[in-house]
């Protein structure tokens, strides 16, 4: 038995018209808002004065509902400028900020002297593999020295 598998399912459903739910629900919000500053201010005031705040709320509507800047939608293109602009632009490396731990179950001579502890195995495994890679260098000197000479004399 064949199914048929959706292959767009990213893809909102268009609720009405081109609209989908998100941006029908956006209009309605936006379009409420700006319609009730229209009805508070129209009575009162002059023209000028109340078709500011009704083009802004109606301008911010209609751009939240239907402008994408290089394929993100207004609303989360805001979020991320919000971002960059909060945080630093620059950042700085501070060595061993990153591996800051304390043990809180040793005291402070106790971790005085497992510091020391490890500083002397420390010094004694740099020695160590010094030691080493002297001795390979010398290795491959040698052969170095005698490759294409005859040994034996």
């Amino acid at each position: 038995m064949q199914y048929k598998i959706p292959q767009n399912v990213r893809v909102e459903d268009k609720i009405v018209g081109p609209l989908t739910l998100k941006q029908l629900i956006s209009l309605g919000i936006g379009g409420g808002i700006t319609y009730a500053i229209y009805i508070k201010m129209a009575n009162d005031y002059i023209f000028i004065a109340w078709f500011i705040p009704v083009a802004i709320t109606g301008s911010l509507t209609a751009a939240f509902t239907f402008l994408k800047i290089q394929g993100l939608s207004f609303a989360k293109w805001m979020l991320l400028m919000i971002e960059y602009l909060k945080n630093p632009k620059r950042r700085y490396f501070i060595m061993g900020s990153a591996d800051f731990h304390t043990d809180i179950f040793k005291t402070h001579k106790q971790s005085k002297n497992n510091k020391k502890s490890k500083m002397e195995k420390s010094e004694l495994n740099k020695a160590q593999k010094d030691g080493r890679k002297l001795k390979n260098i010398a290795e491959i000197s040698k052969t170095l020295d005698n490759y294409g000479k005859s040994t034996a004399l």
